[in-house]
C-alpha cells in the first residue's frame, strides 16, 4: 500500500525523506481503505518509518491490532535539494538534475532504491512466507516491490513506470 494523501501532495510538492503528515482526504481515504480491509487477514504491518506512513499503518490497523514493524529499506527515495520543491518552480537545469538523479544535489538514484528493495522483499520471501504480511510505503517503492514481486524487470529510463500507486492504493501479491 501507497500512503494517504498528504497536503506536500495536494500542493504538488516534492516530499522526499520530508516528515508529513497525512491531510484531512488521506485520512479520509486511508479510513475507507481500512472499511474495505478490515474482514482481510494479515499478521504483521511493516512500515516505512516517515509519519505519513506510519500514519497510515496505524489507521489501517484498526481491525487488525497486529505488531507494526518499522523498515528503513522501504523508506521514500532521497529527494535530496528537490524536497519541498513544486516541480513548475524547477528551472531547465534543475529539471535536468532531477531527472538524471544527481548525487551531487543529494539525491538517490532508482537504482539504488531498487537494490535496497530487492533485500527487502529477498528477508520478506525468507523470513515471512508462512504468515501475510501489509507493507506501507511510497510510490516509487510500491512500485519497484510490484515489479519484484512479479519478476517484471523495472525500467529505470522511464519513470512513469516508477510511479504505479495512486494514494491509499492497494495492490495484493502471492510471493
Amino acid at each position: 500500500m501507497r500512503h494517504g494523501t498528504t497536503v506536500w501532495n495536494e500542493k504538488g510538492l516534492t516530499q522526499g525523506r520530508s516528515q508529513n503528515r497525512l491531510s484531512k482526504c488521506g485520512i479520509s481515504l486511508v479510513k475507507c481503505r481500512s472499511e474495505e480491509f478490515k474482514n482481510i487477514h494479515f499478521d504483521l504491518i511493516i512500515s516505512s518509518p516517515l509519519m505519513r506512513t506510519m500514519q497510515t499503518a496505524n489507521i489501517i490497523n484498526k481491525y487488525h491490532s497486529v505488531k507494526i514493524v518499522k523498515d528503513e529499506r522501504i523508506i521514500e527515495i532521497n529527494q535530496g535539494v528537490f524536497t519541498g520543491r513544486h516541480k513548475d518552480s524547477l528551472s531547465d537545469e534543475e529539471k535536468k538534475l532531477k531527472f538524471a538523479r544527481s548525487k551531487e544535489c543529494g539525491m538517490e538514484t532508482f537504482q539504488d532504491v531498487y537494490v535496497r528493495l530487492k533485500g527487502f522483499a529477498e528477508d520478506i520471501k525468507s523470513k515471512y512466507s508462512d504468515i501475510d504480511v501489509f507493507i506501507v510505503t511510497h510510490n516509487a517503492c510500491a512500485s519497484m516491490l510490484e515489479d519484484i514481486f512479479s519478476n517484471v524487470k523495472t525500467d529505470f529510463g522511464n519513470y512513469k513506470n516508477l510511479s504505479k500507486f495512486g494514494n491509499a492504493e492497494v495492490k495484493c501479491f502471492d510471493i
